[in-house]
């Protein structure tokens, strides 16, 4: 199961550049509602959240006994490291090389430094393979935010149809 993780990480770059490549800079940098984050934005984060919030914490469960690790605050990083503000392939290209490094790290790991043990300060006890996981379910959510953003564009021209749809 974790190979096939580690095949959904190696994956995501190009899934990503391949729903932005049309995109237009204003596209790129629009929120589509105000409480919601633009592509722009999602980008910078999973450039951020790639070594700080998902590699630092699985090498810490291997390289220490059971360690403590700190929520990660996005909506706080966010601000603090104004995501609204980087430059959207930019963050991409160094989101896609810290990728490519941590799936060769990952494909290294053995499977009992997977079962090592670490104690996040919000949820409690996870393992290293948890943890790795985890990462690629937040790909996977951010994959999806990226494609509810381009429905937010969609949705002022669709007339009556929008009857059958719901926007989240």
């Amino acid at each position: 199961m974790v190979s096939e993780v580690i095949e959904l990480l190696s994956s995501t770059p190009d899934k990503i550049r391949r729903e932005i490549a049309s995109l237009s800079p204003h596209q790129l940098k629009a929120r589509p509602a105000p409480d919601k984050w633009s592509i722009q934005e999602i980008l910078a984060h999973l450039d951020d959240a790639e070594e700080l919030g998902m590699r630092a914490r699985v090498a810490a469960m291997i390289e220490q006994s059971e360690p403590s690790l700190a929520p990660f605050d996005q909506e706080q990083r966010a601000i603090e490291q104004q995501y609204q503000k980087k430059a959207p392939l930019a963050s991409l290209d160094h989101f896609a090389r810290q990728r490519r490094a941590n799936v060769k790290w990952l494909r290294a790991l053995k499977p009992a430094q997977l079962k090592r043990k670490g104690h996040h300060q919000a949820v409690g006890e996870i393992t290293a393979g948890e943890m790795i996981h985890e990462w690629a379910f937040h790909d996977l959510g951010h994959l999806k935010q990226i494609l509810e953003v381009k429905r937010y564009w969609l949705w002022p021209h669709m007339g009556n149809m929008q009857q059958f749809y719901k926007l989240s």
